[in-house]
């Protein structure tokens, strides 16, 4: 029985550990050979729908064997440039259009690989097939100023087309409708209402307005109300025309419906061919009227827009002008304004957004969107809080000095915000994929290297995204030849020079978004903007938003590079957070401190719930002005005391923690680390010596600690030492690289790290009970040895050509006067021979200029290089007396491209390129161990 009873408890124990080892292991298995929701998708746009099965079949072998993991159906109308060679353009829900959507997800399917589809084509959801009653409608305004006793005479004609011209934009297609809305003549000292002159005159038609003026200073607001005036983006035939109202359920439910006709005609239901359905980001040029929105706000807010129509309009790009309005009028209006625009992005999300998702939901798909938008933004948080999978998007070249040895970005542009937001929404509502539209690129298409994917993407890992999307492939049939149709892009294509090795990011991507899919955020920190300040001052004019206050928004930085990380929330969130033991929980999410960015109006349910989290032990920041009244026009008075009462009784208490806004936003290092001490919060890794090149995020995995580094810097490495609060469990380094891992090598203590990356390397480091072997940090010394030797230099274009030159020393030729040099795009062989004693360790290469390098040493293959500084284990390779060394670039095609002065595709993306430098400069090191 004593023999029973032990094998039991060995095979139980076997069991267990098995189990335990199994459930430690099975993030490491997908880490290994990622999933294809894990690995990138690209955009695969359907140039002109002109589209054949074999093309389909051929371009899907191609995404497979280059590590793509789906893609995005995304019709899109041919571009003016392209020859269309002949092809077909298919219309789109026409039966064979349908039936080649089916083949598509076929065979994507039979290759492991996953079809998403836009609704669609270009943006946003329009088409020639819709009605009056069904088109996009916007009040657009514009404004006069009088002196007392001036005649005034205005033809309709005459108001719309002044109206026009005072847009910061030009109309994007042929409006259907227009008539004159409201004309308002006010006196410049605005003390009452009542002031306000109505001056429609109902004649019939399209009336003008005819009037002389009072006395005193006077300025005329008038609107013109304009119907499809919006027409889709780049739409493609078949779903091109003006833009839907997205106000009005019913027509955004009968546009979606409109997809059900591709089950009726292949026979398949829809969600057996397609994963997600996608929405490109909300642009609808200021629409911001529908029929029946005025009676549907006086039902929601108990009062009547009419008195206000002047007031409540602006210009979509720049928000609400500066008045001179007496102090009364002024607040009443700014109320109403506040009113009015959360109005519509209630009545937007309700009536488009969620429509959207239900639709999905409904038909057993999953819903990918973007809330992000121009000019308007239509509920960034919220908006992100909906779909199945909330999506973002970075930009290149978009204001950002891409050549800049530190990485920078856009704040107007506001890229990197809008992934905060998506990342918050996805995090707060548990959503497993945070998907990007990456490496958006409208004018720098033959710029982009592996190198630039990387950084950036490393960036977008940091924010919270952990799904990337490419913008994009582009459906171009063989014989279109080079370059091919293109609509926008990276230039991801088989006929890119860097091609061959574009799967050695897809893999590295693959791997960090599997791990990021399957694993929880770690925030303890909740920040709030003034949202609700930016809509009654500006509007929902995204530039403002963006800037309002300027740190708000790169707060995130300086708490990265400090080692902690923090979600951006909304007013909603805290009040309907549940507060407990010191914490503001949503969903899965739980913040201990909430820090308020210069919020001077909040809801009083806000102030309420503020105080509440306070006394459930929570910590509060408050930066700059802290809330003084409320948001709506409605109970003003019994409002602004709420919120009044509360802060001032907060800040008696001594329960809000003040700061005095940054100095100087760009550099939040030393600010967060003042604003952490202030809230006695600790970070999630202690870093010896922060810099702007070393950021972080941290997740969870059951027990696993999951931490990943960044050094997005083009040049300088980084390096500190981290302190880490994991106690007894092993840091492993998993390399997503190769998908190998081994333990970190530490001295006493396992959670005390020393880390060096080098320009633009990152690092995933994950804490777990698996021991391992444990090494001791090894500091190497080294001498170094110059190869300075002749070189020749073997040339092989792009193009087919191929030349050689002989080179006294290694020096970038894209600049170079030699036309055959500077025009040049391919692949270059450098080869010498030296003498050497056999010693050698590390081969460094000078600037590569953006290109992929290998290195062969006496014929033996030294490895690959696609980013940052090429450096080569040549251990063993050398030998005593004469060595054989031959290097390999590739280089981008800007060059070359730029010169194809008869090619109309190339002129319209390159037709302003310079010469950029080229091909290796500098000397080459060898390195050996001391």
């Amino acid at each position: 029985m004593k023999t029973i009873l032990t094998l039991y408890v060995i095979v139980l124990s076997g069991i267990l550990n098995i189990c335990q080892r199994s459930e430690r292991d099975d993030l490491f298995t997908g880490f290994v050979n990622p999933p294809a929701e894990a690995r990138p998708f690209v955009r695969w746009w359907w140039n002109g729908n002109r589209i054949t099965e074999e093309e389909i079949v051929r371009q899907l072998d191609v995404l497979r064997d280059a590590g793509a993991g789906g893609v995005e159906i995304n019709p899109i109308e041919m571009p003016p440039e392209a020859d269309t060679a002949g092809t077909k353009a298919q219309l789109w829900l026409s039966n064979e259009w349908n039936r080649l959507l089916a083949t598509a997800s076929f065979e994507s399917a039979k290759r492991g690989m996953i079809t998403d589809m836009i609704v669609g084509s270009g943006w946003p959801f329009g088409g020639e097939f819709l009605k009056e009653d069904e088109v996009i409608v916007r009040v657009m305004v514009n404004t006069f100023n009088y002196r007392g006793g001036e005649i005034v005479n205005e033809s309709f004609s005459d108001l719309l087309s002044k109206a026009l011209a005072a847009q910061s934009r030009a109309p994007e297609g042929e409006t259907i409708s227009e008539e004159l809305f409201f004309a308002r003549l006010i006196p410049d000292e605005l003390n009452n209402l009542g002031d306000v002159i109505d001056l429609i005159q109902n004649t019939g038609g399209n009336p003008g307005l005819s009037f002389k003026v009072p006395e005193g200073r006077w300025h005329l607001i008038y609107g013109i109300l304009e119907k499809g005036y919006r027409h889709v983006q780049n739409g493609a035939p078949g779903a091109a025309g003006p833009v839907m109202d997205h106000y009005s359920r019913e027509v955004t439910l009968a546009y979606l419906n409109r997809l059900k006709k591709i089950s009726e005609d292949t026979g398949i239901p829809l969600n057996k061919m397609i994963r997600a359905l996608f929405c490109d980001s909300i642009e609808l040029a200021g629409s911001n009227w529908t029929d029946g929105m005025d009676d549907k706000f006086y039902m929601k807010y108990g009062y009547s827009l009419d008195p206000f129509l002047p007031f409540i309009f602006y210009e979509p790009y720049s928000g609400y002008p500066s008045d001179n309005y007496s102090g009364v009028i002024k607040d009443r209006i700014k109320r109403v304004r506040y009113d009015f625009n959360e109005f519509m992005v209630t009545l937007f999300l309700d009536s488009f957004t969620r429509t959207f998702q239900e639709f999905c939901t409904t038909n057993g798909l999953l819903c990918r969107y973007q809330a992000y938008g121009t000019p308007f933004l239509m509920g960034l948080m919220e908006g992100n809080m909906i779909p199945d999978i909330p999506e973002s998007n970075n930009w290149l070249f978009s204001g950002n000095n891409m050549d800049s040895e530190q990485w920078t970005w856009n704040q107007d542009h506001g890229y990197m915000i809008w992934n905060l937001y998506a990342a918050s929404g996805g995090h707060l509502t548990g959503r497993k994929i945070i998907s990007c539209e990456a490496m958006t690129n409208t004018r720098g298409l033959w710029k982009i290297s592996l190198e630039d994917i990387k950084r950036h993407d490393d960036m977008n890992f940091i924010t919270g995204m952990n799904h990337t999307v490419l913008h994009g492939y582009n459906y171009s049939p063989v014989k279109a030849g080079f370059p091919g149709w293109i609509r926008f892009g990276a230039y991801f294509s088989e006929q890119n020079t860097w091609w061959p090795y574009f799967k050695k990011w897809a893999d590295y991507n693959s791997r960090l978004s599997y791990v990021f899919q399957q694993s929880k955020p770690e925030k303890s920190i909740a920040i709030l903007g003034p949202t609700g300040d930016v809509w009654t001052e500006k509007g929902l004019s995204r530039v403002p938003f963006h800037n309002t206050p300027v740190y708000c928004y790169r707060l995130w930085e300086g708490l990265s590079q400090i080692g902690s990380s923090c979600d951006y929330i909304d007013e909603n969130i805290i009040i309907n957070g549940i507060k407990k033991d010191g914490r503001l929980n949503y969903g899965p999410m739980s913040y201990k401190l909430v820090v308020m960015c210069d919020v001077k109006s909040v809801k009083p349910a806000t102030a309420l719930s503020i105080r509440e989290f306070s006394e459930a032990g929570g910590r509060i920041v408050v930066i700059g002005d802290a809330p003084s009244r409320s948001l709506s026009f409605q109970n003003a008075d019994e409002n602004d005391s709420v919120v009044n009462v509360v802060f001032t009784e907060l800040r008696e208490k001594g329960q809000i923690i003040a700061m005095a806004p940054p100095d100087d936003p760009n550099n939040l290092r030393e600010y967060s680390k003042d604003l952490l001490n202030s809230a006695s919060v600790e970070p999630d890794v202690m870093i010896a010596d922060p810099s702007p090149d070393l950021f972080q995020i941290r997740k969870s995995y059951g027990d696993k600690k999951i931490f990943f580094f960044v050094n997005p810097n083009r040049k300088q490495s980084v390096s500190s030492v981290l302190k880490f609060t994991t106690g007894n469990l092993t840091p492993w380094i998993w390399d997503p690289e190769d998908g190998t891992r081994h333990v970190c090598p530490y001295n006493e203590n396992m959670n005390e790290i020393r880390i060096s990356l080098g320009p633009l390397e990152s690092q995933l480091i994950i804490f777990e009970q698996n021991e391992g072997v444990h090494d001791q940090p090894a500091e190497s010394s080294y001498d170094t040895l110059i190869v300075n030797t002749k070189w020749k230099a073997e040339f092989i274009h792009k193009n087919g050509i191929s030349f050689s030159r002989q080179l006294n020393e290694l020096v970038e030729f894209g600049t170079s006067e030699d036309e055959e040099l500077s025009s040049f795009a391919g692949t270059v062989k450098y080869i010498t021979e030296f003498e050497s004693d056999g010693k050698g360790n590390l081969l460094v290469l000078p600037e590569v200029n953006r290109g992929v390098t290998e290195v062969y040493v006496n014929g033996s293959y030294a490895g690959l290089n696609w980013y940052g500084m090429p450096r080569f284990n040549i251990s063993g390779l050398l030998k005593p007396g004469k060595n054989r060394i031959e290097l390999k670039c590739t280089t981008i095609l800007a060059n070359y491209v730029r010169t194809l002065t008869d090619d109309p595709v190339a002129m319209r993306w390159a037709k302003d390129y310079s010469k950029l430098p080229s091909g290796l400069d500098g000397e080459v090191l060898i390195l050996y161990n001391l």
